[in-house]
């Protein structure tokens, strides 16, 4: 497992180990889309990772999601700004995952005046949670030419508040069936005007989020989360390889920091004909190339050791483990994850996990 512990280079920055932390949702922000003071304390606790990728986060506030954090405001700039701050005090890197849910939300979720949005008006059969549990979500409008431009403005605006906020880099989320995912996808996106059709065109939205964020933060400090073999928010492209084939040579020409791909799980438990995907789609990315989907440390390095990734995120296991490289290091227990407190509430299952010196 020693491959874990070595530095890499992901675009601009030379980190200390290739165990990440994984972008988590964990709804726990305040009225007006800010961080609670806990939040700087959450990620200082994990800054032993060798990069950082901070939760999704609203880019507008119709973005949807209950109770996640945006960079959309002064208020939410400057609650990042504790967090930032605390990460590099600890010398870690962290990068902040920009995000629009698209039709995996809810009518509830939406300032007054905003729709339920997606490329198509295509409706989801997952449930979303709300203010009150769970719920079906509500039938998408489709967006318009000028949404949609007002939707990259948006991105625009949300990598420059990042950069005001001391983070190190973004992170696109194009992934798990949210907007830009649905853009990529021929089942979710329908269109047929510039942004739909062809893989060119369903690219389009993600090449010019992309190439804005590049103008703010040079391409090595910007990175992007793809998803192609998972059904996750009811997506699954028809045509898997020329979609995404399409898509990661086109980022692959950006010299980008990073691709992070969520494989689902550890690539050995895949079924073949996901393998095989993931494999034939791997020839398309010569940069950094960040693996996710419950790997441990076994299978992790071998991932690395297999040079079929750079580093890997964890999620749930830096979640419930701030120290988890130590842990790695030692083979020592792994504290046990409460599901109860994964979402929402106050320090509990947040800031509370034990350390293995404590």
């Amino acid at each position: 497992m020693s491959i874990l512990f070595e530095p890499t280079q992901i675009g601009r920055y030379t980190v200390r180990n290739r165990i990440f932390m994984a972008p988590m949702s964990r709804y726990r922000a305040l009225e007006g889309g800010v961080n609670p003071k806990t939040t700087a304390e959450y990620y200082s606790q994990r800054a032993s990772a060798g990069l950082i990728m901070a939760e999704s986060t609203r880019i507008n506030d119709w973005s949807g999601g209950i109770n996640c954090p945006g960079i959309h405001t002064a208020e939410q700039v400057t609650s990042w700004k504790e967090t930032t701050e605390a990460v590099h005090e600890k010398g870690s890197v962290i990068f902040l995952q920009l995000w629009h849910a698209g039709r995996a939300s809810h009518e509830s979720l939406m300032p007054k005046g905003r729709d339920v949005v997606a490329p198509s008006a295509i409706p989801i059969q997952q449930e979303v949670m709300i203010e009150n549990g769970m719920a079906t979500p509500t039938p998408p409008r489709e967006l318009t030419l000028d949404e949609i431009a007002e939707l990259r403005a948006d991105y625009a605006h949300a990598s420059r508040n990042a950069l005001k906020a001391g983070f190190d880099g973004v992170e696109i989320h194009a992934a798990g069936g949210f907007l830009i995912d649905t853009f990529l996808q021929e089942t979710t996106n329908k269109r047929n005007d510039q942004y739909g059709g062809s893989p060119e065109n369903r690219f389009r939205f993600l090449r010019e989020v992309v190439e804005d964020a590049i103008d703010i933060w040079g391409a090595d400090r910007v990175g992007v989360k793809l998803s192609p073999t998972s059904q996750y928010n009811n997506v699954g492209d028809g045509n898997v390889l020329e979609t995404f084939k399409y898509t990661i040579s086109e980022l692959n020409n950006y010299g980008l920091a990073f691709l992070e791909v969520n494989e689902e799980m550890p690539f050995t438990q895949l079924p073949p004909e996901k393998r095989a995907i993931l494999d034939g789609l791997r020839g398309y990315w010569t940069g950094p190339y960040i693996g996710n989907g419950n790997y441990t440390a076994e299978t992790g390095a071998q991932r690395i050791n297999d040079n079929k990734a750079t580093a890997i995120t964890y999620g749930r296991f830096f979640l419930a483990n701030p120290d988890l490289p130590e842990r790695f290091r030692r083979n020592a227990e792994l504290n046990e994850l409460d599901v109860n407190t994964f979402y929402g509430g106050d320090h509990k299952g947040y800031t509370d996990y034990p350390f293995l010196n404590s």
